[in-house]
């Protein structure tokens, strides 16, 4: 991936499969003027956040720069790694554009050495 140097293994293909999947449904559905009320939003905090959780990683120490090193500092800090984007994807219509899960997927992979 592009600025991602991520180590793909079953467990994180399958959660990265998940969060672009609820992204991508979540978008077409506001493309096509639907509403899931919330039900995308609840299958992301259940199983991604439980992922989160079960992965137990506090912290990255990242030296990147950019937009990639900030994004990996704030998706991966204790707290923020739940509440961004929880809180991102709660607000209409803003997490149907932003891909969050997608994003907190990506910045939680374990990293290549």
């Amino acid at each position: 991936m592009i600025g991602f140097n991520v180590k793909f293994s079953p467990e994180s293909l399958a959660m990265l499969v998940l969060a672009v999947g609820i992204d991508v449904i979540g978008l077409i559905l506001l493309l096509c003027a639907l509403d899931d009320f919330g039900l995308l939003d609840i299958v992301g905090i259940i199983f991604i956040n439980s992922w989160l959780i079960m992965k137990g990683r506090a912290k990255v120490e990242t030296k990147k720069g950019g937009v990639v090193g900030f994004l990996k500092k704030q998706f991966t800090h204790p707290w923020k790694k739940f509440a961004l984007p929880t809180l991102t994807e709660l607000v209409p219509y803003l997490g149907s554009f932003l891909f969050m899960w997608t994003i907190t997927v990506l910045c939680n992979l374990d990293v290549e050495e």
